[in-house]
């Protein structure tokens, strides 16, 4: 496990260059959207009372994202707004969407070209999770296999796209004002105000622990938690896969990085090697930590919550969907690093379920 403070983390004021990215307002445009698709329905926030006791802490509210829109993911919601919006400006007769992906984004996109009634073009690396390519599949897309990391086909995709005149979705760019890229995160928002109303008039959150791939959805929680609370904002925590933590990198090199290696790890959704230029201006400013982690604690956590316990529901979540709760037990098994982080009996802890784990037994 490795651990890094961020010194400039800031409560300031939202900045414009953030809310460029995402936003209160962004967000809510893009509910707008979303809340006329017929899957869509507020994922619950869950309050695991046995596990905040086990871990002697206050509250343990947990998002969980594994019914939304039917795709068992978050990322339902950013690259179909993403999607939506790009079909509604292309002039063009029966475009075709494509994508790079290591799944749940590929699934996104996949959604909205079968919604649209469109052709759609996705590209999976050839370590990619087999059950999110039979789901991609059922969605009517097209799949091509790639060589090398998800980074690799981030690329080959964006080629593939230009060549042949689609539309390219992608969920990460080294282009920080890449409209795409930063429709996918604010659809990622529609989630955040879910929490923010859940969360009703109680006291704020103090701490928020989130894994991340590229940094997109870690942007869109922070930024809007941000902009709500202003200086009263919780204290945010990265969780990533120790093969695969390029925020963690880009941390220590103060700008979007790229690490080496085939980012091969059990967290497969966090399998990103090049952090999102697009997220950076938020995580650079408001994550107050970042936090790599072995795959054994993901894969520990995710069995211990697929079990009813202390009270607690069986959650149904897969190996990256519990990386956030994985960062949280070990850091809170840690004294120095919950020291650092100010965790205590009284803290009140947002986690998120990301993803259903019920694609896995399909790998």
């Amino acid at each position: 496990m490795r651990f890094a403070l961020n010194p400039f983390a800031e409560r300031s004021l939202y900045t414009p260059e953030e809310a460029q990215a995402v936003s209160l307002k962004s967000a809510a445009r893009a509910r707008e959207e979303i809340r006329r698709w017929p899957d869509y329905a507020v994922t619950p926030l869950r309050s695991l009372r046995g596990l905040a006791t086990q871990l002697t802490l206050g509250e343990i509210l947990y998002k969980d994202e594994a019914t939304r829109l039917g795709r068992g993911s978050f990322k339902a919601l950013g690259g179909a707004y993403a999607a939506t919006l790009r079909l509604r400006s292309c002039k063009g007769a029966n475009p075709t969407l494509c994508c790079a992906t290591d799944g749940n984004h590929g699934l996104s996109v996949a959604y909205a070209a079968r919604q649209h009634g469109c052709p759609c073009v996705v590209y999976m690396h050839e370590h990619a999770h087999g059950g999110k390519m039979a789901a991609i599949r059922d969605l009517g897309a097209s799949i091509i296999r790639t060589a090398g990391t998800y980074d690799d086909s981030v690329r080959i995709a964006a080629r593939a796209a230009a060549d042949e005149g689609w539309l390219l979705v992608a969920d990460t760019s080294d282009d920080p004002h890449d409209p795409t890229t930063l429709h996918v995160m604010q659809g990622y928002g529609v989630m955040v105000l879910e929490l923010i109303e859940q969360l009703g008039t109680a006291d704020a959150p103090t701490h928020v622990f989130i894994q991340a791939g590229v940094g997109g959805l870690a942007a869109s929680v922070a930024g809007i938690l941000s902009e709500h609370y202003s200086k009263d904002r919780p204290t945010f925590v990265i969780v990533e896969p120790e093969t695969a933590a390029c925020l963690f990198e880009s941390n220590l090199q103060l700008r979007p990085s790229k690490i080496q290696g085939d980012l091969c790890t059990r967290m497969a959704m966090l399998s990103a090697g090049e952090a999102s230029a697009a997220a950076w201006p938020i995580l650079e400013r408001r994550i107050d930590a970042f936090l790599a982690i072995e795959d054994g604690a993901a894969l520990s956590t995710r069995a211990e919550l697929a079990e009813p316990k202390n009270g607690d529901p069986a959650l149904d979540v897969g190996i990256s969907g519990a990386a956030g709760i994985a960062g949280l037990m070990k850091v809170r098994a840690s004294s120095r690093l919950d020291r650092l982080l100010g965790l205590s009996r009284h803290s009140r802890i947002v986690v998120f379920g990301t993803e259903w784990g019920r694609d896995e037994s399909q790998a």
